[in-house]
């Protein structure tokens, strides 16, 4: 039987909004997720997918407990997050870290390496001085770095290497699941095949756990056991990883994976070797517009479907399992019967 990490039940996070995008109470609202369930089980990497917009940070930062103003319920090794005090919370927040997707924005550029992987021990009041110092070294060369960038500053490396020492700072509280939102988007393609062949070697060394939120569909078909697609804020697809990629049942996961720039018929490979193959049967990310009521009950892909019915413009579709492999929130799949 597999165990869980983390188990989502029911999220819903809304932000209310302002004039030019502001937040502003009495504004107006926007779901930026919507009544995601979810299992992430131990030990393995879900990859999270969809266009900017869909909500994929927003979840991540909601697993970390960075956003704790949500509706619904977040297990962690069986305990409701949701319901503990910010003092409560405090136990927990070592055991989730989170990487985030542009090193040079969430590492301080006035600290020291030393001073920014040693943040979190110092904030969580981990350890001694010398404890803390005895596991920064550990972690400053468990990312391939040497000691002596200690004292340096992180704006005397490169995006990679930056990247390594914002791995370095989320590892060095020993967490056990670790929420990646698009480490490699901002490195060259050499670069960002390293940083995951070290995510994959530090997973299978430290036992970790994690939630890899990315466009790439290369670099999930290399570092996810399971993929999962999320179109605004909504969860439309959950499958095994190469499962997904050779056999989309959403019309929006279709789209979306042959408007990725890997996703050419027959050209590229993902880095697992497996071959992309093109899935769109005409369905682009335009498709045809329907008019829908902006508080429709029906399906919120409806504008956008080349495969609409009517009973997709009223009745919004639930999740289910189509087989052993893929569950999907689609009342017409692709490829399985009406």
């Amino acid at each position: 039987m597999i165990s869980s990490c983390l188990q989502i039940e029911h999220l819903n996070v809304r932000f209310e909004l302002g004039t030019g995008g502001l937040l502003r109470r009495g504004a107006g609202a926007f779901t930026a997720v919507n009544d995601v369930t979810l299992n992430i089980h131990k030990g393995e990497c879900l990859g999270l997918i969809g266009e900017s917009g869909s909500g994929k940070s927003t979840l991540g930062r909601v697993v970390v407990q960075l956003i704790t103003t949500y509706t619904g319920r977040i297990f962690f090794d069986n305990v409701d997050l949701s319901a503990l005090s910010s003092r409560q919370l405090q136990r927990y927040r070592p055991r989730l870290q989170m990487v985030f997707q542009d090193p040079a924005e969430s590492l301080n550029p006035r600290f020291t390496i030393e001073d920014i992987i040693g943040e979190p021990l110092r904030l969580l009041r981990i350890g001694t001085l010398e404890e803390r110092r005895v596991r920064i070294t550990s972690m400053l060369k468990q990312v391939g770095l040497t000691v002596g960038m200690l004292k340096d500053r992180p704006g005397q490396y490169s995006g990679g290497q930056r990247q390594r020492i914002a791995i370095a700072r989320a590892l060095v509280t020993e967490p056990e699941l670790m929420v990646l939102d698009e480490p490699t988007s901002g490195l060259d393609v050499s670069m960002q095949a390293r940083i995951l062949n070290l995510l994959h070697d530090l997973q299978a060394k430290l036992g970790l756990t994690y939630l890899f939120i990315t466009h790439d569909v290369g670099a999930v078909s290399y570092l996810a056991n399971r993929v999962a697609v999320l179109y605004h804020g909504s969860l439309v697809e959950l499958a095994s990883t190469q499962y997904l990629i050779n056999n989309p049942h959403h019309p929006y996961t279709v789209a979306l994976l042959d408007a990725l720039p890997r996703f050419v018929r027959g050209s590229r490979k993902s880095m697992s070797g497996a071959p992309f193959t093109k899935h769109s049967e005409g369905m682009t990310l335009e498709g045809k517009q329907h008019l829908m009521p902006q508080n429709s009950a029906g399906c919120p892909y409806v504008p956008h479907c080349s495969r609409c019915q009517e009973r997709c413009l009223n009745e919004r579709p639930d999740f289910r399992m189509l087989n052993e492999h893929a569950g999907v929130a689609c009342h017409y799949p692709v490829d399985s019967p009406a």
